[in-house]
């Protein structure tokens, strides 16, 4: 094995470590920082809920203006 080889494996090494370091970052970050979908799932209903009644609402003050005249 030759010296630039060495040179190379030794730079690979290096590179691996680097994403292992990078990976383990990135899963730290996203077990904390990032909802899951089944704890999202109630929030959604009721901003779903919440918006669905406010649309209720103003077509139906709409339909009221317009049947009144």
């Amino acid at each position: 094995m030759s010296a630039n080889d060495q040179t190379k494996l030794a730079v690979i090494a290096t590179d691996i470590s680097y994403m292992k370091e990078k990976l383990t970052r990135i899963d730290s970050q996203l077990l904390g920082n990032f909802v899951t979908k089944e704890e999202f799932e109630p929030i959604k209903k009721i901003v779903y809920g919440l918006v669905g009644l406010i649309l209720v609402g103003v077509v139906g003050a709409i339909l009221a203006l317009i049947l009144r005249q």
